[in-house]
């Protein structure tokens, strides 16, 4: 009893000590989880509504993974054109100034400075957010999508400049407001009608009608051009969508050329290619089957050589890769050389051969008959066809 109580006596003071040991400092608070500023943020306008997009908050300030986002708020600003800006014609402005072809509302904004960010957080207003409930459904692939409707006129008529932000929360820290997505909202038209899609041998041609009305309908359209989108069908077309036609097509019609299989077009009217990017809502789908449409070439000769109750045929054979063989026709004459006249065409036989000769060996003596050979794909493309001369079987004594 005397030995373990030595021992505990022995014993604590080192453990203490060792304990001491490990100290390193007063207990500091932990280390706040702050997002990082979103700096992707980009704007479009599709018909009447105007579409942020930004990629979904992943890291901390620190660099970190942030793990938990409790709402992600969304700021505007509305900014109308200045009264003394309103009658600028664009004819006016010098040569080599801006771009005459950009429409007249965002040539006027152009010679006003956009809202430098302290400004924006002073004057703008918190519109919306998106709450952590609602975040999957407001998240397309790795980006965030929210959709706005902003006022794209003043209350008497003039242009609007629309200035947006966003700031991420989570726990107790909130983001710095992110970078500023600007748009001068215009009159886009209403969705381009009319859409064809007819697949020819040069590819699937496309038509559609020019839009008259914009989709308020208080003004005429700003039309710049057209963009196309192929998809498989049944596919959704969006704002990450990216066109077959770049840049923009002047006219209504495009001629594509896809691979061989189903597709489904859709085009949009593009009042201003950006960015921002400005465009009408998508028209209604075209669907085509799009397969090889170009026949193989023709054989280069054809000879018609007459023997004993036959006529045997020879013909130069037709390099394709997808060849699949040919087909003979016969026609038969009435009357005498040079007058004789052609009473019909039908095929010499029922199938298609994959050889270079054929017989005919039916032929009625003393009839004259021409005969033709194509070439045909595994597509079924049929090339045209090369003709013999009159030949005249004789009649055995």
């Amino acid at each position: 009893m005397t030995i373990r109580k030595s021992l505990a006596v022995l014993v604590l003071p080192v453990l203490l000590a060792s304990l001491a040991c490990g100290k390193r400092g007063d207990p500091r608070p932990p280390v706040p989880v702050i997002p990082k500023a979103t700096t992707d943020l980009v704007v479009t306008q599709r018909a009447d509504q105007v579409i942020l997009s930004w990629s979904y908050p992943s890291l901390t300030t620190a660099g970190r993974t942030l793990t938990g986002v409790d709402r992600i708020s969304v700021f505007r600003y509305v900014e109308e054109l200045p009264v003394s800006a309103v009658g600028v014609d664009p004819k006016t402005i010098v040569p080599g100034e801006v771009d005459p072809t950009v429409p007249q509302p965002i040539t006027q904004f152009g010679k006003i400075p956009t809202l430098p960010q302290a400004q924006f957080i002073k004057l703008s207003q918190r519109i919306d957010s998106i709450e952590k409930a609602n975040l999957a459904n407001a998240t397309t692939g790795v980006k965030l999508v929210y959709t706005d409707k902003p006022p794209f006129r003043s209350t008497d008529g003039r242009p609007v400049r629309v200035t947006y932000a966003v700031v991420t929360e989570g726990g107790t820290a909130r983001s710095d407001i992110s970078n500023l997505a600007i748009l001068v909202p215009l009159p886009v038209a209403t969705p381009p009608a009319g859409l064809t899609a007819t697949a020819k041998a040069e590819g699937v041609v496309l038509t559609w009608q020019e839009p008259k009305t914009s989709v308020r309908g208080e003004e005429a359209p700003v039309i710049g051009g057209y963009r196309i989108f192929r998809t498989a069908p049944g596919e959704a077309v969006n704002e990450f969508s990216t066109p077959i036609s770049t840049p923009p097509v002047r006219g209504t019609t495009y001629t594509d050329t896809p691979s061989y299989g189903e597709h489904e077009y859709r085009v949009s009217a593009v009042a201003a290619e950006g960015p921002p990017l400005l465009q009408s809502d998508f028209s209604a789908p075209a669907r085509v089957t799009f397969r090889d449409l170009v026949p193989p070439a023709a054989p280069a000769s054809l000879t018609a050589l007459i023997e004993t109750k036959i006529v045997r045929l020879l013909w130069e054979p037709v390099e394709a890769a997808d060849l699949a063989g040919y087909r003979i026709y016969r026609t038969e004459g009435a009357g005498h050389t040079p007058n004789i006249q052609e009473i019909g065409t039908v095929p010499l036989t029922g199938k298609t051969v994959t050889v270079t000769t054929e017989v005919d060996a039916n032929p009625n003596p003393g009839i004259a008959y021409r005969y033709a050979v194509t070439s045909i794909d595994k597509s079924g493309n049929e090339s045209p066809r090369t003709w013999t001369e009159w030949v005249v079987v004789p009649k055995t004594p």
